[in-house]
């Protein structure tokens, strides 16, 4: 006889303090997938390594897309089927993942399978990963109450989302990854194929995405300063976007640091990507005077478009430093650098 509710308990250190609070409670922070998919690995003991190199060695950290008007789902708009896959395979991780429109009238059911996939994960002790306005971690289930229980990548409290919920999200996207099973990895080429996808993220516009809309890798930083000089930006929005790409540059610099080995080109890449990271410390510094950058005062905003164009000329000079690290390998893929 299958079990009604099973909850991962040991998802958090005291599952008695566990906090439960219903759908429509609001989150305050942004989860990405290399967040969810981080803390997952942790609870399986499937890797020993820091969020920084997960983050790194998925190459996800690398990725950087910009909505052309600065807002929020600058950090979620990519090929998700594609790159969330890739992401799992490098680690290692065999996955199952399904995605699509809730307005599709075979929704439903999508939807029925969908439930049936993740309680089987939760049955195995694997929690799932879940698009709910962004990645969240599903860590049980019940089919009394007809809840699924979901938290975000970090903190410890657990929201109830209903079944009929599943999927039905404030944009029309629904998605769902569960993690199957985990084999050793070559590390080092791990590494350095992240290097080489970072090339291929920087130099390629996301097929996906309409360019009028956004804009991918290099011309990303072109397209930032021109929203924050035009001023057609969400003050709030445009700074979260920030805050995440400083904390994905910071991640790069601590993971290209201790890959020295890799190359005797790698100083380069390690002291642009320190100094790239420096240069978001700043720009975080000046969005952290919310009183200048909320009401948009010239002289911070102008601050702020320097930076990023000092930025996007650094990362440049990273990239170029990764290309001088791995001509033969990055050569031999000709026009189509992301293909492994």
């Amino acid at each position: 006889m299958m079990a009604t509710k099973v909850v991962l308990q040991d998802w958090i250190q005291s599952p008695q303090a566990v906090n439960f609070a219903d759908e429509d409670r609001s989150w305050s922070g942004v989860s990405a997938y290399t967040d969810a998919l981080f803390r997952i690995l942790l609870h399986k003991q499937w890797t020993v390594f820091p969020h920084h190199m997960i983050a790194g060695m998925t190459a996800s950290a690398f990725r950087l897309v910009v909505d052309r008007r600065l807002t929020s789902e600058s950090i979620s708009a990519y090929n998700w089927m594609a790159e969330n896959f890739v992401a799992a395979d490098f680690i290692g991780v065999t996955t199952g993942q399904h995605g699509g429109f809730s307005f599709e009238p075979t929704f439903p059911l999508y939807q029925k399978q969908a439930l049936l996939d993740i309680k089987a994960s939760i049955d195995r002790g694997v929690g799932a990963i879940l698009w709910h306005d962004q990645f969240v971690i599903v860590t049980g289930y019940d089919d009394v109450e007809r809840v699924l229980f979901i938290c975000e990548s970090q903190g410890d409290e657990i929201i109830r989302l209903p079944y009929d919920s599943f999927g039905r999200n404030s944009t029309p996207y629904w998605y769902y990854q569960v993690l199957e099973a985990y084999a050793p990895i070559d590390l080092w080429e791990v590494c350095k194929e992240s290097l080489i996808q970072a090339v291929y993220k920087w130099e390629t516009h996301d097929y996906m995405l309409p360019p009028q809309d956004y804009a991918c890798g290099a011309a990303a930083y072109a397209a930032i300063a021109a929203a924050l000089q035009s001023g057609t930006y969400d003050a709030e929005q445009a700074a979260t976007v920030l805050r995440y790409y400083a904390k994905s540059r910071l991640d790069i610099a601590s993971y290209v640091a201790g890959l020295k080995h890799l190359s005797i080109q790698m100083d380069q890449v390690i002291d642009e990507y320190e100094l790239l990271a420096n240069l978001y410390t700043m720009i975080i510094e000046e969005i952290d005077n919310s009183i200048s950058w909320d009401s948009r005062e010239p002289e911070c905003v102008q601050r702020v478009i320097e930076l990023i164009r000092k930025a996007g000329a650094t990362e440049q000079r990273a990239i170029d430093a990764i290309k001088r690290a791995f001509p033969e390998t990055i050569g031999n893929r000709f026009k189509d650098v992301g293909l492994r």
